[in-house]
Order: C-alpha cells, then structure tokens, then sequence
C-alpha cells in the first residue's frame, strides 16, 4: 500500500480537477506566513538555537535518519543536542513530555522512542513544538535543539530550516494537496538554509543518479546555479539483527534468498527497493505510515525471513517468544561531500552565533 496517491506525480486529469481546491490552500498558507511575519501571529522566542529538519512533500524523505545523524556530526563538533518532536503514533501531548526508557511507540510515538535509543540524547514530544523546546531549555544541558520535523510549525522559533527531499520522487507535480504532494508550494525552498537530497539506493549507481536528476527541477533562482543538487544522502541497508535474540549477522549472509520485508513508514517501496539492490528476493508488505505494528501482521505461510525497518522494530521490542526469522535491518546513511560541507558550514556559522 502506498501511502502516496500516483496522480501527485503527474499534472493529469484528477490533479487538474482538484487545482482550485490546492489553489485555495495555497493562498491560506502564504497568508499564514504573512500574518506571522507581519507579528499577527506571534512566534515563540527560544533560548536555545533550533534546526528544523523537515519535508515541503507529504510522505517519507528519509528527514529522521537524517535529524539521528545530525545529532552525531554536531555531538563530534562538542555540541549537546536534544530532539523535539510532535510524536506521531503516540498520544497527543499537550504539554511537553520528556521521553525516558520506560516509554514505548504507544506512550511517545515510534520514531521520538527510535531516536531516543539511536542517539542517547534528550527527547521531548509536544503538539506544542515551541513548548517543547522550552522543556528542553529548562530540564536538560542542552545547547542546540533539532526539530523532527517542523517545518511548517511557524510558532517555533528556528535558527536553520533543513529541508529534505526525496531525489525519486522530487516535487512531484509541484502543486499543494490536494491536487499534489507538497505541504506548501515549491518557492518556499527559496528560504531554506540547506536542502538534502535523498538519492535513492540502487545497485547502480549512475542509474541512480540519473533518477536524482532528472526527476528534481529546482525551482528556486536561489540554488540553481549551486551545488544544492549535489547535497545528497543514501540510506543504506545495514546490520541485521535477530530481535529474539539479539545476534546481529551481515545482511549479505541473505542475499539470494526470499525474505518477506515489512515496512510501515512514509515511503515502503524505498525499503524494498533498498533490500532488492542488496540481492534479496523480497516479497514486500507495504504497512501505513506509524501503523502499530503487531505479531499478527508478520503471519506469514512459510519459513522465510522477517525484514523489519527500525522503526517497526521498536515496536516489538517489549514482546517476548517472537519467532526467530524477524529481524531489523539498520539504517547506514551516507552523505555526499557537498551535503558534508553544507552541514560543516551551518555548525560553524551557530558556533559564531
């Protein structure tokens, strides 16, 4: 199941219909941002700087991969970071929840518990973002704050906006929902202060690159002539581990065989796609994005390996007797040389800040 609808690519005939109705949108979200520009809306100030870490299109971009390995650069420069996140699948907090190790998917949300155990640093979910951040100033050490996504949460004060896209899938059509993909329209990259590019793992490089380029028009006078194309990142199937026992094995130990690959994020076909190029014959099941995952749902009529993402797999980790075919495949990412720089060049300009 895609999570995305096909027309979003493509400026067809339902696309077309639904225009006036994304037109409409379009124009309440430029008001919006009028208003909190022009202070009718106020903005939170922060003690803290915020980078916000997020995606113009509905659907997964790989941003929270992303904010965990953002966290780890500016950890190495001497920073000490702390996430923030609305937590999504979890209950609605209206006051701001420092996460701890007894919290699960079910009390915080799957990926604010997966960052929290990935990275070691400070977690607070709020509906309230900028409460959240203000949590986080009075309770933790820390001295940046990085903002799961966010971008279009205006009443957050920010240093840095980071906007993510997904290189296969671009903009799509370049039109607001309903008619298109994008949360807001595609100038808003003009006030981005970096833009990562995920560029999709295949087994062939060039191929991928070619999928990168030619599906993404930058539409901003801002980044076309700049290496913004070239700030890319891959995420790439890692370690493997048996969640009943914990033993962590090499995924190219199941290249050639079938595994079933299970994945309720905001993009699954990246996640078998990603398994595919690694050599797996991969029989996919596509979940919802944040879908609460059960024992129930990896019933499968045979003998052949699990492959979970890591944030189903956190979902699991409270269980006892599961089978030993279910294991999670961890994340590598690895980033481009110009999206290194770029990042260099933000931490640099907070720390003379």
């Amino acid at each position: 199941m895609s999570s995305l609808p096909g027309f979003w690519q493509l400026r067809g005939w339902r696309a077309c219909l639904l225009w006036p109705v994304s037109f409409v949108f379009a124009c309440l979200l430029r008001l919006r941002r009028l208003l909190y520009r022009s202070g009718v809306l106020k903005t939170i100030p922060s003690r803290l700087p915020v980078i916000v870490v997020g995606n113009l299109s509905v659907g997964g971009t790989g941003k929270t991969p992303l904010c965990a390995e953002l966290v780890r650069r500016f950890q190495q420069a001497g920073w000490k970071p702390a996430i923030v996140s609305r937590g999504y699948g979890g209950p609605r907090y209206e006051q701001p929840h420092l996460l701890s190790e007894n919290d699960t998917p079910k009390t915080a949300g799957d990926e604010p518990v997966m960052l929290y155990q990935q990275t070691g640093v400070p977690v607070c979910v709020c509906v309230d973002r900028a409460a959240a951040v203000e949590r986080v100033a009075r309770d933790t050490d820390a001295d940046v704050v990085f903002s799961d996504d966010g971008l279009q949460h205006l009443r957050m004060q920010r240093v840095a906006d980071i906007v993510v896209i997904d290189g296969a899938r671009g903009l799509g059509n370049r039109w607001v929902m309903p008619a298109g993909p994008l949360r807001e329209p595609p100038a808003r990259l003009a006030e981005a202060d970096l833009i990562a590019i995920q560029d999709p793992f295949t087994a062939h490089e060039q191929a991928a690159d070619r999928i990168l380029h030619h599906s993404l028009p930058i539409v901003c006078e801002r980044y076309a002539d700049t290496g913004a194309r070239d700030q890319t990142f891959q995420l790439r199937p890692g370690l493997v581990r048996q969640l009943s026992s914990g033993q962590v094995i090499e995924l190219a130990t199941l290249a050639g065989r079938r595994v079933h690959g299970v994945a309720g994020i905001g993009n699954p076909q990246r996640f078998f796609d990603s398994l595919s190029a690694c050599g797996l014959q991969v029989e996919p099941h596509p979940l919802p994005d944040h879908h609460p995952l059960s024992v129930d749902d990896l019933s499968f009529d045979d003998d052949d390996p699990i492959l979970l993402t890591a944030k189903d797999a956190v979902k699991l980790q409270s269980l006892t007797d599961l089978p030993d075919r279910i294991y999670e495949v961890a994340t590598q990412i690895r980033v481009s040389e110009e999206l290194n720089r770029a990042i260099d060049v933000l931490e640099r300009s907070l720390r003379r800040a």
